[in-house]
């Protein structure tokens, strides 16, 4: 359980460093810890250890499907109301945002300021 005043877990699974701005950009808007993954096999077993309180996912993972990624976390007893973010790069994903039971789909470019008060909003809930 985290303290009042602990700063707050972002995890995020990028497949091949395109979100390292992005990444650089959440921890100039706001005091998180950030852990990052490149591999989409891993990211629910690390997700376990740390128990973040936000998940952001880029789409574009490789040999895995995003919304089975998304589907095991809200399977999952522990991890079911931790909110998760989709990035993408194709704006035709955006009608599918339901499908994937995301909080929040982003397409890329993001607009940073947008981006870090959903970040508040959903880690707030």
């Amino acid at each position: 359980m985290k303290t009042a005043g602990s700063k707050k877990t972002i995890l995020v699974l990028d497949k091949n460093s395109s979100m390292l701005s992005v990444i650089d950009d959440i921890m100039y808007y706001g005091d998180f810890n950030v852990h990052l993954t490149y591999d989409p096999n891993a990211i629910y077993d690390k997700a376990k250890v740390i128990n973040p309180d936000l998940i952001i996912l880029d789409y574009l993972l490789v040999d895995t499907d995003c919304e089975l990624v998304c589907q095991d976390f809200k399977d999952d007893e522990k991890l079911c109301n931790v909110p998760i973010i989709i990035v993408t790069a194709f704006k035709t994903k955006k009608s599918k945002a339901d499908s994937y039971k995301c909080d929040a789909l982003f397409v890329k470019p993001l607009d940073m300021e947008v981006l870090a008060s959903r970040i508040e909003y959903l880690m707030a809930s």
